[in-house]
C-alpha cells in the first residue's frame, strides 16, 4: 500500500471510529442454524472501512459461523452492487477466506470477486497464508483485530504468535462476545497452551450457537474427552452429520472408546482408521496400547518393531517400549534404560516422569539419578494433588526410611478420606516406625471396622493391634481368626507369620513360619523372617536358602539383592 493511500485510509478509519463511538449499535438480527431470525443484544462495535455495509450483514460476518457467513453474503448481494462497492468486494473475499482457512469442511458457494489488496483485511489474510501474524492492521474494528489470529490455523505458524492470537481473540470478543469465530479461535489458542478448561468454555459457547459445524463439534468433543467428560464428548461426536466413516470422527470415537476401556470397540475404530490411512503412526501406537491393555503382548511387540523402523524417538513409542520391557519381559534394566533415554529427550514429560517414579518405587533404586519421591515431586509441581504421584513419592520416602517426611506425605494422602487399602497399610506402618502406636491402631481399627472383608485392612489391623495390645489378647484374637473356616489361605499365612513374633521359643517361631509357608509358599515376609532367624543362629546356608526365595519373588528389590550379595560373600 502506498503511503498516500495508507494515510487516506487511516484518516477515513479515524473519522468513522469517532462516529461509531458517538452511539451504540441498535439491536440487530442474525440467522440461526435453523434459518430463524433472532435478536442479538446491542454491542458497541467500531465500524470503519465497512461503514457503508448494513449493520446486520456485519453482525453475521463477525459472528463468523459458516451459516452466518453464507447469510451475510446472500444479504450483501441483495443490498449492494459488488461491481461498484469496493468494501463489499473486500468483505466477500474476507468471508470466503474465513471459510477456507477455518471451516475447511464447508464449501464456498458464492462467486469471489477480485478485491483490492491495499487494505488491512486482505493484507492480514495474505500474512496468514505466509504464517505471519500481521501487526499492522491498526485493530480499528472487529475484523482488523481478529483476522491476524487466523494464523493459528496455518500448520507452519510460529508458536511465539500464540500470545498475540490470544490477545486478538479476546479483544474481538469484547467487541462481539457472541462471535462463534472469535470463541473458536480462542479455544484453539487455549488448547495449544494446554488450558483445556478455558478451551472447553469457549467451545461450549461456539457449539451452542453453531452445533452443526463439524470443526467446532470435533474440537469440542476432543477437549471434553481430554477433560474427562467422556459421555458428553461421545454425545457431541454422535451428532456430526458427516457420517460414521469420516476419518476424523473415527479417530475421536477410537480415543473415547479407549478412554472408557471399551477395547474391543476401540480396536474396531482403529482398524477402520488404518484401512484408510495405513501409514498413520499415531494410530499404529494406539493399536499397540489397546493390545497391551488386552494383554496381547506378542502382537504389541510386533507392531512396536514395525513402528521403530520409522521412528524410535517418539515419547509415546518410548513409553510403550518401556512398559512392555517392564510388565511383559520383566527386564527392569532395559525398561530403566529406555525411560532414562525418554527423560533425556523429554525431561518435563509427565508420563515419563511417572513411569520412572514407578520403576524407582518398585526397585528402591534411582532412575535418571533420582528416587521415586524426587521424580514424583516434579510431577506434583505441575499437577498438585495427583494421587498416583503422591503414592510414588510416599513409596520413595519409605524406601529411603525418611519416616517423618513419609508421615507428612501419607497424612496428605489420607486427608481426602477415600483412600486405598494399600495407602492405609503404608500410613499405619509409618506411624509404627515413628512410635505413634496409638495413632496407628485407631486409624487401622476405624478402616477395618468400616470394611472387615478387606484382607489388607485385616492384616493392617492385626499389625497395629500387636503394637498396643498385650501378648495374650493378641494371641487369642489371632487364634480365633485361624479357627475360622472362611479365612483364606493367604490371610492364614499372614496370621501365622504375625503369630511367630509372639512366640517365646525359636522352635515355635519356626513352626509358625513353616505353617505360614504351607498356606502360602510365596509369602515373602515369612521367608525373610526365616532368613533372619537362621542368620541370627549363624546358620548361613539355611539363611541363604530362604533369602534366595525372597529374591525370586522380588527380583527388583535392591535392598534384598544387596543382602543376598553380602551373604554369598560371607559363605564363600
Amino acid at each position: 500500500m502506498s503511503k498516500k493511500k495508507k494515510a487516506a485510509l487511516e484518516a477515513e478509519q479515524k473519522a468513522a471510529l469517532e462516529a461509531a463511538k458517538a452511539a451504540e449499535q441498535e439491536n440487530i438480527s442474525i440467522s440461526t442454524e435453523s434459518g430463524d431470525s433472532v435478536k442479538l443484544p446491542s454491542v458497541k462495535t467500531q465500524r470503519t472501512y465497512f461503514s457503508k455495509i448494513d449493520s446486520s450483514i456485519m453482525a453475521d460476518i463477525e459472528n463468523g459461523s459458516p451459516d452466518s457467513l453464507r447469510s451475510a453474503i446472500a444479504s450483501l448481494r441483495h443490498t449492494t452492487s459488488l461491481d461498484t462497492e469496493e468494501s463489499a468486494k473486500v468483505l466477500t473475499c474476507v468471508a470466503a477466506e474465513i471459510m477456507k482457512i477455518v471451516w475447511t469442511s464447508e464449501k464456498v458457494n458464492w462467486d469471489i470477486p477480485v478485491a483490492p489488496e491495499d487494505n488491512p483485511y486482505i493484507g492480514a489474510l495474505n500474512s496468514v497464508k505466509q504464517s505471519v501474524f500481521d501487526l499492522s492492521t491498526g485493530n480499528v474494528d472487529f475484523l482488523s483485530t481478529l483476522l491476524p489470529s487466523l494464523v493459528i490455523f496455518n500448520k507452519a505458524y510460529d508458536f511465539s504468535a500464540l500470545d498475540n492470537c490470544e490477545k486478538a481473540a479476546k479483544a474481538a470478543l469484547e467487541l462481539r462476545n457472541n462471535s462463534v469465530l472469535a470463541n473458536y479461535v480462542l479455544s484453539r489458542v487455549y488448547e495449544k497452551k494446554q488450558k483445556l478448561e478455558e478451551a472447553e468454555k469457549c467451545l461450549a459457547a461456539a457449539y451452542k450457537s453453531s452445533p452443526k459445524t463439524e470443526e467446532i463439534a470435533l474440537s469440542y468433543s476432543r477437549v471434553l474427552r481430554n477433560n474427562g467428560n467422556l459421555e458428553l464428548a461421545s454425545s457431541v461426536l454422535g451428532k456430526i452429520s458427516s457420517g460414521a466413516n469420516d476419518i476424523l470422527v473415527l479417530k475421536q470415537n477410537a480415543y473415547i472408546a479407549f478412554d472408557v476401556k471399551d477395547y474391543e470397540a476401540a480396536e474396531k475404530y482403529v482398524a477402520k482408521v488404518l484401512q484408510q490411512t495405513p501409514n498413520d503412526l499415531d494410530f499404529l501406537l494406539l493399536r499397540v496400547k489397546i493390545l497391551i491393555e488386552k494383554n496381547d503382548y506378542i502382537h504389541a511387540v510386533s507392531l512396536l518393531d514395525v513402528y521403530a523402523r520409522q521412528d524410535t524417538d517418539s515419547i509415546d513409542y518410548l513409553l510403550l517400549r518401556a512398559r512392555v520391557q517392564l510388565d511383559w519381559s520383566k527386564n527392569t534394566s532395559e525398561a530403566t534404560k529406555t525411560i532414562e533415554y525418554a527423560l533425556h529427550r523429554y525431561p518435563e514429560n509427565i508420563d515419563a516422569l511417572m513411569f520412572a517414579a514407578r520403576i524407582s518405587s518398585e526397585t528402591d533404586s534411582p532412575v535418571a539419578g533420582k528416587y521415586a519421591d524426587e521424580l514424583a515431586a516434579k510431577v506434583l509441581e505441575k499437577r498438585p494433588g495427583n494421587q498416583l504421584a503422591m503414592t510414588y513419592a510416599l513409596e520413595g520416602l519409605i524406601h529411603r526410611q525418611n519416616w517423618q517426611e513419609a508421615y507428612n506425605a501419607s497424612k496428605s494422602l489420607i486427608a481426602g478420606g477415600d483412600v486405598s487399602s494399600s495407602v492405609v497399610e503404608k500410613y499405619v506402618n509409618i506411624c509404627l516406625k515413628l512410635g505413634r502406636n496409638n495413632e496407628a491402631y485407631d486409624f487401622a481399627k476405624k478402616k477395618f471396622d468400616a470394611n472387615p472383608s478387606d484382607e489388607i485392612l485385616l492384616q493392617t489391623y492385626i499389625l497395629a493391634y500387636s503394637s498396643v495390645g498385650n501378648r495374650d489378647s493378641v494371641l487369642k484374637y489371632i487364634d480365633s481368626l485361624l479357627s475360622n473356616s472362611n479365612c483364606s489361605s493367604k490371610v492364614k499365612s499372614y496370621l501365622l507369620y504375625r503369630r511367630s513374633f509372639l512366640q517365646q521359643t525359636d522352635e515355635k517361631k519356626l513352626a509358625d513360619l513353616r505353617s505360614s509357608l504351607i498356606q502360602n509358599p510365596r509369602n515373602s515376609d515369612s521367608l525373610f523372617r526365616l532368613y533372619e532367624l537362621y542368620y541370627a543362629k549363624q546358620d548361613y546356608r539355611k539363611a541363604q536358602y530362604y533369602l534366595r526365595q525372597v529374591v525370586a519373588i522380588n527380583p527388583n528389590d535392591s535392598t534384598i539383592l544387596k543382602l543376598n550379595e553380602a551373604l554369598t560373600k560371607l559363605i564363600k
